[in-house]
């Protein structure tokens, strides 16, 4: 159902868009772009009683500015919807369309619009007094290009005629606009982790008494878990089977604990953000470039060995497997070995220069070898 939905929605939106160079005034906006999508919600804009264009019926006498349309429930208007001339800046008439709210108690939720642009706002603090933030947004020019994420669609659903309650939307709002606060508090930890963040994360798992000199290196591992979090959830939504299984444990291998309390031992190679950047690179880019179920199959297998200087990737057994040996470089960003008989040293800033002997030598190696490492006979 809300895959139906979502993509009723971009048609809509798709159609709104070629109609948008007509709309040139404010009256064109609010006939061809805002009344469709009152209409697209459910409500019927034919009827006075149920989409009223300048309502100031329920406002006191000391707001005498109309509201371009009302959305009634029973005779009382519950939706308030302020219209710009599509291209306007909203933020400027943001205090015009609070004034609704103070004015008419029965107003539990705000709308305003440039007919591409779409804020609503909710009362989700006091009682008609319009939250400072919109808890739902979008731009239908994104809508169309498929950009649709799923509390744009859940949302949306809510305000459909058969779906709304104005007496529950102020605790929606509020739980979205949460929620809004959440999604950019973990963006911000996904780019700079903070050490009690990174700290908690290991404790999780098992670490503790992590050394202060340790933690730059579990900094950077745990951007690489954001980064690689984040690519599964990307070919999940692309249908494509997760890789990231056994293969993936040397991130954090076994002994790990015991490094940090033993400081006679030799403390683990931790892989370089650029490091774990190529592995992931190499797993995703090979599920697009296999062409059989074998090869695609075979990605699970593929692991990677830490050394200091040098970065091995092999397939099923490190030395009989070997894919390339990624080195630290100076003069540029990446610089592999793929062997003599790949084509030997890549030498480039682009990792999209590796395709090529990338799937050629896994190829080969899935051929000659098992996922266990042992020759196929």
């Amino acid at each position: 159902m809300s895959d139906d939905f979502r993509q009723k929605f971009k048609i809509f939106s798709e159609r709104m868009i070629s109609i948008s160079t007509r709309c040139n005034n404010e009256e064109a906006t609010k006939l061809f772009l805002v009344l469709p999508l009152i209409n697209f919600l459910g409500y019927d804009t034919m009827n006075p009683d149920e989409v009223c264009p300048e309502h100031n019926a329920d406002f006191s006498d000391k707001y005498k500015n109309r509201v371009d349309f009302a959305i009634l429930k029973e005779g009382a208007p519950v939706i308030a919807i302020e219209c710009k001339s599509l291209g306007s800046e909203l933020k400027d008439d943001r205090g015009q369309l609070r004034s609704y709210f103070n004015a008419a108690p029965t107003v539990k939720m705000g709308v305003i619009t440039d007919g591409m642009v779409y804020e609503f706002y909710a009362d989700s603090d006091e009682p008609n007094m319009m939250d400072s933030n919109a808890f739902l947004s979008f731009d239908l020019h994104d809508i169309a290009k498929g950009k649709i994420e799923d509390s744009v669609v859940d949302g949306l659903k809510s305000l459909q005629k058969s779906n709304f309650d104005p007496e529950n939307i102020g605790a929606e709002a509020k739980r979205k606009l949460i929620f809004q606060n959440l999604v950019q508090k973990i963006e911000e930890l996904a780019k700079e982790p903070s050490d009690a963040f990174v700290r908690l994360l290991l404790q999780g798992i098992g670490l503790s008494n992590i050394r202060s000199k340790a933690m730059a290196d579990y900094i950077t591992l745990t951007k690489s878990a954001f980064g690689e979090f984040i690519n599964l959830r990307i070919l999940q939504r692309l249908d494509l089977p997760a890789k990231d299984k056994e293969a993936d444990k040397p991130l954090v291998a076994a002994d790990v604990s015991k490094t940090e309390n033993d400081d006679n031992k030799e403390q683990e190679i931790i892989p370089s953000e650029t490091e774990m950047e190529v592995f992931e690179y190499t797993k995703k880019r090979l599920a697009f470039l296999s062409d059989t179920d074998e090869l695609f199959s075979a990605i699970d297998s593929i692991e990677f060995k830490d050394y200091k200087g040098k970065f091995v990737v092999f397939y099923g057994k490190e030395r009989a497997g070997r894919l390339f040996d990624l080195y630290e470089s100076k003069e540029v960003k990446y610089k592999f070995d793929f062997g003599e008989a790949a084509g030997g040293e890549i030498i480039t800033n682009t990792l999209s220069d590796i395709d090529t002997a990338l799937i050629n030598t896994f190829k080969e190696r899935v051929a000659d070898i098992l996922p266990n490492g042992r020759k196929k006979k």
